[in-house]
């Protein structure tokens, strides 16, 4: 070394005694999902059956007055509908009010009559319920239809 230039003697260097000597960083500790959404222990519950279950409708919903092959219940609307289709449609058509010769001029106007009245009165159902039910039978269901129209006016006193 140059004189002048002297240092102090530092001892020797050791890594086991090394301390760092900037501190480490600290990485934030974040708690993992299952210990956030832990679930509580599960607690034995009893239930205990105070009533029967029951047929789910939705409130307020009924069902038709009645069946589909229930004719016998009015066997005069029955034969006239089987033997005077289009009429019987222009007459139930005239009693909601509505312009008697739709039934004429519409394709399936049993079944609009139909989706009208069901909604109109709250009747469990569906629109391709109704498509069907017209397809396959429908005197039947014009029949169905009318025995429901002639209870509803004997309950509320009109269709509206």
């Amino acid at each position: 070394m140059a004189p002048g230039t002297e240092t102090a003697a530092l001892p020797p260097y050791k890594a086991s005694e090394a301390e760092p000597i900037y501190p480490t960083q600290m990485q934030p500790v974040y708690p993992s999902p299952t210990q956030l959404y832990q679930t509580p222990p599960a607690v034995p519950t009893v239930n205990v059956v105070v009533e029967q279950p029951k047929a789910v409708v939705s409130e307020g919903y009924r069902d038709w007055k009645d069946g589909l092959c229930d004719c016998g219940n009015n066997c005069g609307n029955c034969i006239l509908t089987t033997l005077f289709y289009p009429c019987v449609e222009c007459h139930m058509y005239k009693r909601y009010g509505e312009c008697c010769c739709t039934p004429l001029v519409v394709p399936m106007a049993g079944m609009v009559l139909s989706v009208k009245h069901r909604s109109r009165h709250r009747i469990v159902g569906s629109v391709a319920g109704d498509c069907c039910t017209f397809l396959c039978c429908g005197p039947c269901a014009l029949c169905r239809l009318y025995r429901d129209m002639v209870f509803v006016e004997a309950i509320k006193g009109s269709l509206q």
